[in-house]
């Protein structure tokens, strides 16, 4: 006789389906009358104790298991113009299942098997958990992408773009030179930068990182240091915040600007010891600047701080005179 069944501790379909005389569980669990079963239990080989299952009678015909269905991503880097690997999505199924998911070599991911119904997938979040910070691709979540459907996905490999940066440039990165671990989940994202401003280390002529982040971290209790490159005078450029975060040098009006700190006081003065940029770090600065330029076309514009903020000195006179200079040949505009 058909009844109802309520599932014990230790017990699964397998089990369930034996006791009642049925050689393949798929016979109860595609049954019509559990269809509000599976969809609280999309998946077959999760069910909990107190679950109630409708068995129907052993003699009625086979049941025709739902067709499978599956979800198919191909996600694409546009920077390195192939798969994008490793990536970790989390998907709301449309059964309302969150499963994270991770690309295999060739940016793919499969989304298969049982209890996977038809209907929409939303991406919730896209995070590529092999750069340290980790990257989040927030603006590239997708919601109410079919099944049974290849769907293509494009993406900037920003950890790619910055780790090309940091080499071609013999960068020392953050993590070795830097004394205090940033505050990553406290920094805004940051991306399609559109100016770079030019700095200087100001009264006191800081020209070792390490000061600038006490100063930053220690005294002002911000998350990180506030520039993304920093150049002491011997042209060695130093890795600041995170690319992919906004950074904390141009007062109220930070996102979409990339800051360089080129270490000294070149603001003359009668009261203080002062300095003028080294051939270096002009030279650093420049190459600097033009890689930046060839990877954010977004990248138009080069100014100093003071032309973003109005009542400082900064970058100073000294450096400032040669900004003009620096725009031919890095040929960006002015602020």
């Amino acid at each position: 006789m058909p009844g109802n069944h309520i599932v014990q501790q230790g017990e699964n379909l397998t089990v369930i389906a034996r006791k009642y005389g049925f050689p393949d569980w798929r016979v109860i669990y595609n049954h019509p009358n559990n269809q509000a079963f599976r969809k609280r239990r999309p998946d077959p080989n999760k069910i909990f104790p107190g679950d109630q299952i409708f068995i129907p009678n052993k003699t009625a015909g086979p049941v025709t298991p739902p067709p499978l269905v599956e979800f198919d991503l191909a996600v694409r880097d546009t920077i390195g113009k192939g798969g994008f690997p490793n990536l970790t999505l989390r998907l709301k199924l449309p059964s309302g299942t969150i499963k994270e998911v991770i690309t295999d070599a060739h940016g793919a991911v499969e989304v298969k098997g049982p209890g996977i119904t038809l209907g929409k997938v939303d991406i919730l979040e896209i995070t590529d958990k092999t750069a340290t910070p980790w990257i989040g691709y927030p603006s590239f979540a997708q919601t109410g992408l079919t099944m049974d459907k290849t769907h293509i996905l494009d993406i900037p490999n920003k950890r790619k773009l910055i780790n090309g940066i940091m080499s071609k440039h013999n960068i020392v990165r953050r993590g070795t030179w830097g004394a205090k671990t940033p505050n990553y989940s406290a920094m805004d994202e940051d991306w399609d930068y559109a100016t770079i401003v030019i700095h200087h280390s100001g009264n006191g002529g800081a020209k070792i990182p390490a000061e600038i982040e006490k100063k930053h971290m220690a005294e002002n209790h911000w998350d990180d240091v506030g520039y993304h490159f920093l150049i002491p005078p011997d042209g060695k450029i130093h890795e600041g915040r995170y690319l992919t975060f906004k950074g904390s040098h141009v007062e109220k009006a930070n996102t979409g600007k990339i800051g360089i700190l080129v270490m000294g006081d070149f603001e003359h003065q009668v009261w203080d010891f002062d300095d003028d940029p080294t051939a270096a770090q002009l030279a650093a600065a420049e190459a600097l600047i033009n890689t930046l330029k060839t990877a954010f076309p977004t990248v138009t514009k080069l100014g100093g701080h003071r032309d973003y903020k109005v009542g400082t000195e900064c970058p100073g006179g000294e450096l400032y005179k040669k900004l003009p200079g620096m725009r031919t040949h890095t040929q960006l505009g002015g602020p």
